[in-house]
């Protein structure tokens, strides 16, 4: 019992501050490993500590030993009180902590957050129905069309990329044409050399369209 008093008040009130700060910030890349999570959950939780221990500290011992009767007593004589404050200090309160850090962020004019963390993430946000051409580190080139069944992870996973429709390539990355009855191609970041992203011969193109691709 005693270690999960230490849990719930030490690190779940830094657990839920960091998951609504990264539900409305987006993830940070510094944090992609699980112990640097782990080390700002707990440090956050332990700055909440600090500060509910100085605005409330004689009312909080008090709710949890009972008087000095015994560890978790006042909890037990007062179990909706003790829930409510739970309630409020786990989640209420660092969840707004996270919600005003984030307001404040946004509206810094000098200091912008951007976010998507990776170029890769900006290369594709919001990104309309195109042609991409790929060279992998082997030199083969790959290409297709990037449509509305195509797909494109987003930080924090591996960097990959599902072109709905294959075009043949020549060796110097001209496309060649769309290859008969295929039904898309998978390509991984970690083996692309160079990505191009080109726009259809014309405006009114559609995935349909233009099987010889887009003019080099």
């Amino acid at each position: 019992m005693a270690q999960l008093t230490i849990l719930l008040v030490l690190v779940l009130p830094g657990v839920f501050y960091q998951a609504v700060r990264e539900r409305l910030l987006g993830g940070l890349a510094t944090e992609q490993e699980p112990q640097n999570r782990l080390v700002r959950a707990i440090a956050a939780g332990a700055l909440l500590d600090a500060v509910y221990a100085v605005a409330a500290g004689p009312w909080l011992v008090e709710l949890l030993a009972g008087g000095g009767h015994g560890p978790l007593v006042g909890v037990l004589r007062h179990p909706r009180a003790a829930g409510a404050a739970a309630l409020l200090l786990v989640v209420v309160v660092p969840s707004a902590v996270a919600w005003a850090e984030a307001a404040w962020l946004r509206r810094r004019a000098s200091a912008r957050y951007e976010p998507t963390p990776t170029a890769w993430d900006a290369l594709f946000h919001d990104r309309g129905s195109c042609f991409v051409r790929v060279r992998l580190k082997s030199g083969l080139w790959v290409g297709g069309w990037l449509g509305s069944r195509s797909a494109v992870s987003a930080y924090p996973q591996a960097g990959d990329l599902y072109l709905q429709a294959q075009y043949r390539m020549g060796p110097d990355g001209r496309f060649l044409g769309r290859v008969p009855g295929t039904a898309g191609v998978y390509v991984r970041a970690a083996e692309v050399d160079v990505l191009e992203v080109l726009l259809p011969p014309a405006a009114g193109a559609t995935e349909g369209e233009g099987d010889d691709g887009p003019e080099r």
